[in-house]
């Protein structure tokens, strides 16, 4: 079942973003279609309230946990110097519906 995954806290902020892009990739956001990791199915990202989002579909929890393990949480730990603040969590919310217009 996909699966919605939101991340937000005050501390992330666009050039944290753009930071971890670059360690992953190799260049600042936006991250090019060909290098989705593995299960993502939609990626957004932008500033908010509490700090810059970032909220992704994918095929499972499983598969995001898979990329969280192997990319997201190294890079997001060198760039903020240790593991992301508890604010950060992700939140995961099941997908009932997803309609992604042609």
């Amino acid at each position: 079942m996909a699966v919605g995954v939101l991340t937000a806290a005050p501390e992330f902020t666009k050039q944290i973003y753009d930071d971890v892009t670059e360690k992953m990739f190799g260049h600042a956001s936006p991250m090019r279609g060909d290098e989705a990791p593995e299960g993502l199915i939609a990626h957004s990202a932008g500033q908010g309230e509490q700090g810059y989002y970032v909220y992704d579909i994918w095929e499972s929890r499983e598969a995001f946990e898979r990329f969280m393990e192997e990319k997201l949480g190294p890079a997001l730990g060198e760039v903020m110097g240790g593991p992301p603040p508890e604010g950060g969590a992700p939140q995961y919310f099941p997908i009932d519906v997803l309609v992604i217009p042609h």
